[in-house]
């Protein structure tokens, strides 16, 4: 019987959810990748026949797919800096000082 994972500290605590991100960015270059190649196989193929549209509009949704791996990518990355800035507004300004920074 399988038995279900329930983590000893929070889901979303800062290690996991920085290795998520990791994870998510990984899978998006993983895919921006395997597009641009696709991108270039299929310019081969119209570069040999130049009437070939339908390898055109296949080169053309491969540009689409990288665009929007890459498109995640930012959007991540803007949420995780805005989660950041706001975390830091919620912090007391004691917290935070030189001091802390040098240890």
């Amino acid at each position: 019987m399988v038995r279900n994972y329930i983590p000893k500290h929070s889901y979303f605590s800062e290690t996991r959810v920085q290795k998520m991100a990791k994870d998510v960015i990984k899978d998006c270059q993983d895919d921006r990748d395997k597009a641009l190649a696709l991108f270039s196989y299929f310019m081969k193929l119209v570069e040999t026949n130049p009437e070939d549209d339908k390898s055109k509009a296949e080169m053309s949704k491969a540009l689409d797919l990288a665009q929007s791996s890459n498109d995640k990518v930012v959007k991540l990355l803007d949420l995780m800096l805005k989660m950041t800035q706001h975390e830091m507004k919620d912090k007391k300004p004691d917290e935070f000082s030189f001091e802390s920074l040098q240890k």
